[in-house]
């Protein structure tokens, strides 16, 4: 009784998954042309984004360079939502009754990229969805780095220290007015990549020169300090020369002079 109960309960269970399978198929038959229209749309924008993202990657312009690649996902993985096969959204074949979760998958990926990096902080927001237009921090910094790279460009290699300093100055305290200091990355990673190569070049390059500078400043403070104690030790000296000698008299020469 238990065996044949057993033998039962299996072949049931087969039953069971060969109907989903089965149902599966029909499913699949049954998706309207536009469904895997959509699909394919999706898919394309999610291949080039992907493939934007690895070809920028080094050094970090992913943000600027794949915008309209990520906006494509958005909206084709949106447009899947808007269209219906019998009154039900395409998104519905795609998402709810896959188990592998594919499409959501390369979706919620491509969101994560993107936010990880901060990119939207490199353009403006209508209404809260992301548009191509650089926003204004993006703009200023833009500019301020493109007065350093003028600077560095047209100065002489040896001088460059010295007459872009300001430019060098501006440009990183502009960097970190808009830098978040409590955040793994501060802003927008394209903004980051090349605050981090303009750091690098100018610690490389530059650094000696601010060190001799440095090295005269502490040199100048020091003789002053030293000039000052000197002068200190040798008023005291000359001052104690200078007091007059006072000779207590005895009592014995007291009693003679009565």
């Amino acid at each position: 009784m238990l065996s044949l109960l057993l033998k039962f309960t299996i072949l049931t269970f087969l039953l069971l998954n060969i109907s989903l399978v089965k149902s599966q198929f029909v499913l699949d038959e049954t998706i309207s042309p536009n469904c895997t229209n959509a699909r394919e749309i999706f898919a394309n924008a999610s291949s080039k984004f992907i493939k934007c993202s690895i070809e920028f990657s080094r050094p970090i312009t992913f943000c600027e360079n794949c915008i309209a690649k990520y906006i494509n996902v958005l909206s084709s993985y949106h447009n899947m939502s808007l269209i219906t096969n019998n009154g039900t959204p395409c998104i519905n074949y795609f998402v709810n009754n896959d188990r592998l979760g594919i499409v959501q998958t390369l979706y919620e990926n491509s969101v994560n990229l993107w936010n990880r990096a901060k990119c939207y902080e490199c353009f403006e927001l209508k209404n809260g969805t992301i548009t191509p237009y650089i926003s204004n921090q993006t703009v200023t910094f833009l500019e301020l780095f493109s007065n350093f790279s003028s600077c560095q460009n047209n100065t002489e290699d040896e001088a460059i220290c010295a007459i872009c300093d300001d430019e060098y100055q501006v440009l990183q305290d502009y960097f970190f007015s808009i830098s978040n200091e409590n955040e793994k990355i501060g802003v927008c990673m394209d903004i980051v990549d090349m605050m981090n190569s303009t750091w690098t070049y100018w610690g490389n390059k530059c650094c000696k020169f601010r060190r001799h500078k440095e090295y005269g400043f502490i040199f100048s403070t020091v003789a002053v300090l030293v000039t000052t104690v000197l002068f200190y030790i040798i008023a005291q000296i000359y001052a104690k020369k200078k007091q007059p000698t006072i000779v207590e008299q005895t009592r014995f020469l007291n009693t003679l002079e009565t």
